[in-house]
C-alpha cells in the first residue's frame, strides 16, 4: 500500500527533531556536550600550560617570604630531593624537612616550605650549616622538587629507597592518604607536561597526567 502524503510529512517531522527539539539544534547540543566532558575529564592534558617555579624562599634582601611556623633544629647534609646549592636536609626533633632553603643575607634560619600553600617552618639554626655538596644554581632546568597535577594532588620528591617499575622510580608521593604515586620525572616534550601515574604497588605503568605546576 503507498504511503499516503500527511503519513511522509509526519515522518519527515519525526526525522527533523530528536526528542522534540530540532534535529539541527540536538547535535549540535550533543557535540558541544561531549567536548565539555573531555574537556572536564583531560581538559588540562589537551589545552593546559604547567607553570615552573624556581622557588624563593628570600627577597633578593633576604626577608623570608612565605608565613612561616618558627622551631629550633639543625641541617646535617645537602638537600636529597633538589641539587640546588642552598637546599638543605634538616631535623626539627625526629622530624625531616626536606627540602630547606637558606639565604646568605638570612643567617642562621633556613626556610622549609609548603609552596602550594605559601607557607614554611623556619628553623632557627642550632649547628652551622655544613658544606655543601652541591655546586648547582638554582634554574628552571633542575628536577622539580614539588608537582601539581591536574587531578588536584600536590605531590612532593622523595629520598631514599622507592619502587621502581620498568625503570620509572616511585619518585613523588601525594599524602599520606593517596593510593597512587608518580613515577619518574616530568615529560616536557609536550604542553603541559605530564608524568605517569599509577598505584604505589603498581606492576605496570601505561597511564599519565598533566602537571599544573612544579617548583625547582
Amino acid at each position: 500500500m503507498g504511503e499516503r502524503a500527511g503519513d511522509r510529512r509526519t515522518r519527515a517531522g519525526a526525522l527533523a527533531t530528536i526528542g522534540g527539539v530540532p534535529r539541527r539544534i540536538a547535535l549540535s547540543l550533543l557535540l558541544a556536550a561531549t567536548l565539555a566532558g573531555s574537556l572536564t575529564a583531560g581538559g588540562a592534558q589537551a589545552t593546559g600550560h604547567t607553570t615552573a617555579t624556581v622557588y624563593e624562599a628570600f627577597s633578593y634582601h633576604g626577608v623570608v617570604e612565605p608565613k612561616v611556623t618558627e622551631a629550633v633544629g639543625y641541617c646535617f647534609t645537602s638537600s636529597d630531593v633538589t641539587r640546588r646549592d642552598d637546599a638543605w636536609r634538616c631535623l626539627v626533633g625526629n622530624s625531616l624537612y626536606d627540602p630547606c632553603f637558606s639565604s646568605p643575607f638570612s643567617f642562621g634560619i633556613v626556610v622549609c616550605p609548603i609552596p602550594w600553600l605559601g607557607i614554611a617552618t623556619e628553623i632557627s639554626l642550632s649547628k652551622p650549616l655544613p658544606k655543601s655538596s652541591s655546586h648547582t644554581a638554582p634554574s628552571l632546568s633542575l628536577q622539580p622538587w614539588a608537582l601539581e597535577t591536574a587531578s588536584g594532588s600536590f605531590c612532593t620528591l622523595a629520598s631514599g629507597a622507592s619502587n621502581v617499575v620498568h625503570g620509572q622510580r616511585l619518585n613523588y608521593f601525594c599524602g599520606r592518604a593517596a593510593k597512587q604515586g608518580l613515577w619518574g620525572f616530568p615529560s616536557r616534550k609536550t604542553q603541559p607536561w605530564t608524568i605517569l601515574i599509577a598505584p604505589l604497588n603498581a606492576k605496570v605503568l601505561k597511564h599519565r597526567v598533566a602537571v599544573v605546576r612544579a617548583w625547582m
